[in-house]
């Protein structure tokens, strides 16, 4: 078993090294993912909004700048990890203030909750990834 540590560029000799952009591309990928899911349950079901389907154009605008951000990710440049991070911060803020005043009684499925709670956390998630980044510290591994 490994542990994980976090330690300043400067202080990683010989740990196996896993960057921040990497991991984040991959929680976004997954919470796109998710979303994505539930977005095309919710139209099969007919419990989505009418203004946010698989049919609508801001829709799939969402997604395609969702996993461009988690494509952007991968990049070195110090503004790509900027404007990754902003864009994160808005979508968690749109998702704790925004989101739950739309999420009425007939969205307020099993799957609907768990998709809700597991995309915020997963956006959380990045979002902190990003600021770990962003500080310049490196995820190590220590066998």
């Amino acid at each position: 078993m490994t542990a994980m540590t976090s330690t300043r560029h400067e202080d990683v000799t010989t740990a196996r090294r896993a960057t921040y952009g990497g991991q984040m591309s991959l929680v976004l990928v997954v919470a796109f993912a998710l979303s994505g899911t539930h977005t095309w349950y919710s139209w099969v079901t007919g419990i989505g909004e009418d203004s946010f389907t698989v049919t609508t154009p801001v829709a799939w605008a969402f997604y395609a700048i969702g996993f461009a951000a988690a494509g952007l990710c991968r990049r070195n440049q110090q503004w790509a990890q900027w404007l990754v991070t902003i864009y994160l911060a808005l979508l968690v803020l749109f998702a704790v203030f925004y989101y739950p005043t739309t999420f009425g009684a007939r969205q307020q499925t099993t799957f609907g909750w768990f998709e809700n709670d597991v995309y915020t956390a997963l956006l959380v998630l990045a979002l902190y990834l990003g600021v770990q980044r962003l500080r310049r510290v490196t995820l190590s591994t220590r066998s």
